[in-house]
């Protein structure tokens, strides 16, 4: 299995929550702990997102067009009532 390294900045609870869940899985390292955690939220997401090849899981976006219009709607109608009570 192909890796790649990842720095991410978390708050110490973070780390915390990860060194508790290495001594429960009696984890080798805290890697071992986040690649667990990460494949089993992956395998979630996966059963839950339909096979629709609009779908990133399938190479497409991870919004569906119909989505994509009605979040870019929203975002301008947002946009244009924060104009307007800013003025």
């Amino acid at each position: 299995m192909a890796t790649q390294q990842l720095n991410v900045r978390v708050d110490p609870t973070v780390i915390d929550e990860i060194s508790y869940l290495s001594y429960l899985m009696r984890a080798k390292s805290n890697a071992e702990v986040v690649t667990t955690v990460v494949h089993l939220l992956a395998a979630v997401v996966k059963a839950a997102v339909p096979d629709n090849p609009e779908l990133w899981r399938n190479g497409g976006t991870v919004l569906s067009s119909e989505e994509q219009t009605a979040w870019h709607t929203l975002v301008q109608n947002l946009r244009q009532q924060a104009h307007s009570v800013a003025q």
